[in-house]
């Protein structure tokens, strides 16, 4: 484990405020930050990167190109959140390489297509890529959950009460007295998913008011009202603890970013408010409204749910200009998923916020896809979605299902074709399994699901208010079986193929890697850079 410095334990344990967290004090400990001036970011290159790096224990590093627009917001940042580290002793090295002058080899065998690309190092080993947002808050934050045990051990009342107001997200709490499923699973969990949450375990349930064996996850204390209880307990099946830990933070009125929109809009119908959120700066407005919002949601929550973002994501969900300033903007995602944004003329008060949710729940007000084709006979095992039969094949909750999102000019999804084919052939006595696909140049893609480049694939399981889980793994036969199964209960049944699917050739047939270029408006984060200069 690594010992944290005397200040910096110092720093963490002074008692938390309404508004401000761990984090918001050690950035308030860099005051007047100037860029290029003393710079903590340590930079290497082709010569020097392998040396230095394994001379780190945990290094942060920013992959970037100076002709980049986004790698020239990030800079600063950068900057300035290594120099917070560097003033309160955080063991954690920032490191910068140039990738278009002295790292560009360095780059290419980090295989950074995309610019800006942030990863983890320990001693040298590159163990995860960045993908959260960039600000220097969250870049702090990051680095702080990466070091230390995965799980804080808390043994007395203080700490636990320290630690349950210590972040700006849902901190989540196991009481373990002996060692169980779940207990292996929440430590699992807290390795895995450390970068976006903070875990503690404790083994006296005394210090959680008596609950053992359970998982507590603890609502950050700038959210706290009266509206609903700070804790949520779990007590389940292991399987489903990674999918408390995501849903815990979509509470009456949650606070979306692009980094967890797709949990909030897993509940629909849903409606987005979204304006200039800042529960310091703009204090005031900022309660004015979200109170309004407490109090709807707690009159409808179980018909429709709600949540609250940034400027940001008004730009995320309504990216007309006419919305773009600091006004408060109302998105509504029906049902199917489909994106309605309310008109600005429309000035939010309670009434009128009332009168939206009861069109809404009426039906008055409903979301439609921009572009669609028109619905095709279904022939073959793998069904042809568009947008008007989305929800028949993708959304049934009866049914688990797998969608292809692609382009008829993509490569990589040519090549997919005979093996998904086969795929489909080898589920057909599944009756619990359908298997799609969908062209996303021809029809709208309903929220939560987007598509940044081709073939994209999800797997949808089957209930009610389920998130969809991209694909990731090898496009392989077995790659797909492995994939569903690992994220379903059931056991699926796959048979063999028909006879003109078996192969002539021995060998497992794998569908070659990599992905075309999708819709750019989907990007995560702040945006990124193509790794070729555009001339």
């Amino acid at each position: 484990m690594i010992l944290r410095s005397l200040p910096l334990l110092l720093l963490l344990l002074t008692p938390s405020t309404h508004a401000k967290d761990d984090v918001d004090r050690l950035m308030d400990t860099v005051q007047g930050f100037i860029y290029g001036i003393n710079s903590k970011a340590v930079e290497y290159d082709d010569d020097t990167f392998k040396e230095g790096m394994a001379q780190h224990d945990t290094a942060f590093v920013e992959f970037v190109a100076p002709w980049c627009p986004h790698c020239k917001r990030l800079m600063p940042d950068f900057e300035r959140a290594a120099k917070v580290l560097d003033k309160n002793n955080i063991p954690v090295t920032f490191v910068k390489v140039n990738c278009d002058g002295p790292g560009y080899h360095t780059c290419a065998d980090a295989k950074c297509d995309i610019y800006p690309t942030l990863k983890l190092y320990r001693n040298g080993v590159e163990e995860r890529r960045y993908l959260g947002e960039r600000t220097p808050k969250d870049l702090v934050r990051y680095a702080l959950n990466m070091i230390g045990d995965h799980a804080k051990k808390l043994t007395t009342e203080e700490e636990v009460a320290k630690f349950t107001v210590s972040d700006s997200e849902y901190m989540f709490v196991g009481s373990f007295p002996e060692e169980t499923e779940l207990s292996k699973e929440f430590l699992a969990q807290a390795e895995k998913l450390r970068e976006f949450y903070r875990f503690g375990i404790v083994t006296d349930p005394a210090l959680v008011g008596g609950e053992k064996n359970v998982v507590l996850a603890y609502q950050p204390a700038f959210l706290r009202n009266k509206w609903e209880s700070h804790t949520k307990v779990f007590n389940g099946d292991p399987f489903d603890l990674e999918s408390f830990i995501h849903a815990a933070r979509v509470d009456l009125v949650g606070i979306v970013n692009r980094n967890n929109h797709e949990d909030f809009e897993a509940r629909r119908p849903l409606i987005i408010t979204t304006f200039d959120v800042d529960f310091e700066v703009n204090k005031k407005r900022t309660n004015y409204v979200r109170n309004r919002l407490l109090k709807a949601a707690s009159e409808y929550k179980d018909k429709v749910a709600f949540t609250m973002g940034g400027l940001n994501m008004t730009h995320f969900y309504a990216p007309d200009d006419r919305y773009n300033d600091t006004g408060v903007v109302m998105t509504v995602i029906d049902e199917e998923g489909w994106e309605y944004t309310v008109p600005k003329e429309i000035e939010f008060t309670f009434d009128s916020l009332k009168q939206v949710v009861e069109d809404v729940i009426s039906g008055k007000i409903k979301g439609t896809p921009y572009r669609e084709e028109e619905a095709p006979v279904q022939k073959k095992r793998v069904k042809r979605v568009v947008s008007s039969t989305f929800k028949d094949y993708v959304l049934n909750p009866e049914v688990h299902s797998l969608i292809e999102f692609y382009s008829p000019y993509c490569g990589h999804c040519k090549a997919l074709i005979p093996l998904y084919n086969e795929l489909a052939s080898r589920a057909r006595e599944e009756t619990s399994l359908v298997i799609s696909k969908m062209d996303a140049t021809s029809n709208s893609l309903p929220r939560p699901f987007t598509s940044r480049g081709f073939p994209t694939i999800y797997f949808v399981p089957k209930g009610k208010s389920v998130k969809p889980i991209k694909f990731e793994g090898d496009r392989t036969i077995e790659g797909f079986i492995e994939f569903m199964q690992k994220h379903t209960k059931e056991e699926l049944k796959f048979v063999e193929p028909e006879e003109k699917y078996l192969k002539k050739k021995g060998g497992e047939e794998v569908a070659p890697g990599g992905t075309c270029g999708g819709d750019p408006s989907a990007a995560a984060g702040e945006g990124q850079c193509s790794g070729k200069q555009e001339l």
